[in-house]
């Protein structure tokens, strides 16, 4: 099912710290973001005129605390990628680096919301964005965590993007309606006399 997020907070954050963590994956969903190729020359000669591009996001919580606004939370750092699994995607090789006994079978087809609860030992590092100088934290990297590492837990009340993003499209609805119904004056009556 395609989830189409648009980020339009501007909330300052600090990002997760580069390094390596013990994670667990808590959340796989796809997002489309704006095409940055848009109407140029691809490698075949043809124009790029894609909207936006479609990415498998795979998320990752650590035991680090990140602070957002004026509190602090749990870290939270994504990895996210084409959604393809053909032999030289970045997809494929980042789920074999995690996973090394997987076959080549195995990912003819492959359900990602298998990994969630998944202990990952993860690579992070940042990246600046050219256009907002702010600094952004993926993850480009995931191992089998050494036995025995204790993983953090996902917390009870966590709700996955496709449901948070469910629930915000049906409170926006909701909000829509209620903005249309006229209140009713109090010297006024539905009565016809």
């Amino acid at each position: 099912m395609p989830t189409i997020i648009e980020n339009n907070s501007t909330t300052d954050f600090t990002p997760h710290p580069a390094g390596t963590f013990i994670a667990v994956m808590r959340d796989a969903f796809f997002r489309d973001r704006p095409n940055p190729w848009k109407g140029q020359e691809r490698g075949d000669g043809t124009i790029d005129e894609r909207e936006n591009i479609r990415e498998i996001v795979l998320e990752f919580l650590t035991e680090e605390q990140v602070k957002v606004g004026d509190k602090m939370l749990p870290g939270f750092v994504s990895y996210s990628a084409t959604p393809s699994l053909a032999d030289n995607a970045n997809l494929r090789k980042f789920i074999k680096g995690w996973f090394p006994a997987l076959q080549d079978s195995d990912l003819q087809r492959f359900d990602a919301d298998k990994l969630i609860g998944k202990g990952a030992y993860i690579t992070v590092s940042h990246n600046v964005s050219k256009k907002s100088g702010k600094t952004w934290a993926n993850v480009v990297g995931a191992m089998q965590p050494p036995k025995g590492s204790a993983l953090p837990p996902i917390p009870a009340d966590f709700v996955r993007h496709e449901d948070r993003v469910k629930r915000e499209a049906e409170v926006a609805q909701v909000q829509a309606v209620a903005a249309t119904v006229q209140p009713v004056a109090e010297d006024e009556s539905d009565l016809p006399f």
